[in-house]
């Protein structure tokens, strides 16, 4: 038998879907939420004109200089932990501007976890 809880929507009495916090109706909503948020970052033309930047030479090869001039991810370091660095972020958000991109104080080294999550969390809204 299973145990089926109510949905986790504020307000909602319905029960959720089993295996999940929310009942049919909320959990359709919120797939399509996250859905539209994915389609709207991906179709962007401001990100289709950052990629440019991402994909010239020059900036392969800067990466690679800064990733082995600083080869460990700086936010687990602030953890203690030690972890190999995998990408060059830019602390603050460049937004195509390109002396913010090649402002070489600008950046920072972060393993692929903290990355994606920095990155969800300034373009998402994610926490």
């Amino acid at each position: 038998m299973t145990i089926r809880k109510l949905c986790a929507a504020s307000g909602c009495d319905d029960l959720a879907v089993p295996g999940a916090a929310l009942c049919e109706e909320h959990e359709a909503e919120r797939i399509e939420r996250n859905r539209a948020r994915r389609a709207k970052v991906k179709t962007a033309e401001e990100i289709r004109r950052r990629a440019k930047l991402y994909a010239s030479p020059a900036w392969k090869t800067a990466r690679a200089a800064f990733l082995e001039a600083h080869p460990l991810c700086a936010d687990c370091a602030g953890l203690g932990l030690v972890t190999p660095a995998t990408e060059v972020d830019h602390i603050a958000r460049h937004e195509g501007d390109r002396a913010t991109f090649w402002d070489r104080s600008n950046w920072q080294p972060l393993c692929k976890s903290c990355h994606s999550r920095k990155t969800a969390r300034e373009v998402l809204g994610r926490p």
